[in-house]
């Protein structure tokens, strides 16, 4: 979840390290209605002197798909994977919070985007084991409460400056950081050890994958909106960047309605994180429709 541009939550997959590593995969869906990402708190360059505000409080329902790889000593697995039905999730939610905003002066805006989703404790379960290379299979009907729980929170900063404006909308530069904090674990209950196919090695029935990360990554990008007439226009992004992560990108589209200080935004935006090697986060996509509210003042 540039600083406008919504961001989180949906369909994933998480690797563990157990012994040398524990793989979890875990799928997660959201459905409509479940709150998440920022959709494009957006104010609009005016020749008027003077500062304007902006504020979106929004709703997302992304699906998620990804990679988690876990740390954990101990036991002789590479990797486990584990399947969390999008149901579960939906119920297991906390909580969850995402509002943008944006102050612009002129030409010049400073942007911010802040989501956070907590899930509490789902039925997920193992799917498959890696001893150092080999996989074994893990049926359904030997997992026998194997949960998942999932914390993070998204927040983007970033300044930007009008590059071209008219009758038809604008285009604006942006420059600037988004940090991605994430607390995963999954807490393994199997009927039965996974053994290695040579022996020896194991794959424990009952364990904690346990682990947190922040992902601090800059971020460079376009934003704006094209004036389609009788209060209706189109908003668009992209943004792309790297640090922590090695590539980050998001990219989103819809269409708008404003009149006066409030207005409203159906739309649909993609969100990419790529770190890869021993890091947590291995790969994570974040795709969905969002709906925001749009309060200018």
């Amino acid at each position: 979840m540039h600083a406008t541009l919504p961001y989180l939550a949906g369909n994933s997959r998480w690797p563990a390290r157990a012994g040398g590593y524990a793989r979890a995969s875990v799928v997660l869906a959201l459905l409509a209605g479940l709150p998440a990402a920022s959709a494009h708190a957006q104010t609009v360059p005016s020749a008027l002197p003077g500062w304007q505000f902006s504020i979106m409080p929004y709703l997302w329902a992304p699906t998620l798909d990804g990679t988690l790889q876990y740390s954990r000593p101990g036991g002789g697995a590479s990797s486990a994977d584990a399947r969390v039905s999008s149901i579960n999730l939906i119920e297991s939610l906390d909580g969850a919070a995402m509002i943008a905003a944006e102050a612009r002066y002129g030409r010049f805006s400073v942007l911010t985007d802040l989501i956070y989703l907590s899930l509490a404790k789902s039925t997920s379960e193992i799917r498959s084991v890696n001893f150092q290379g080999s996989r074994t299979a893990v049926s359904a009907g030997l997992n026998a409460g194997t949960e998942s729980s999932l914390d993070g929170s998204l927040w983007t900063l970033a300044g930007a400056y009008t590059l071209a404006h008219g009758s038809w909308g604008h285009l604006d530069a942006s420059a600037g950081f988004r940090l991605f904090s994430l607390s995963a674990k999954t807490d393994v209950r199997l009927a039965a050890a996974v053994a290695a196919p040579a022996g020896g090695a194991a794959f424990e029935r009952t364990g904690r994958l346990d682990r947190s990360t922040d992902l601090f990554d800059g971020v460079v990008g376009l934003r704006g909106r094209i004036v389609l007439g009788g209060g209706f226009h189109l908003p668009y992004g992209f943004d792309i960047g790297a640090g922590t992560s090695r590539l980050t990108w998001q990219a989103l589209g819809g269409i708008g309605y404003q009149t006066g200080w409030a207005g409203v935004t159906l739309g649909y935006r993609h969100l990419y994180y790529d770190q890869g090697g021993s890091k947590l986060v291995q790969d994570f996509t974040f795709s969905g429709p969002y709906l925001a509210l749009n309060l200018t003042f």
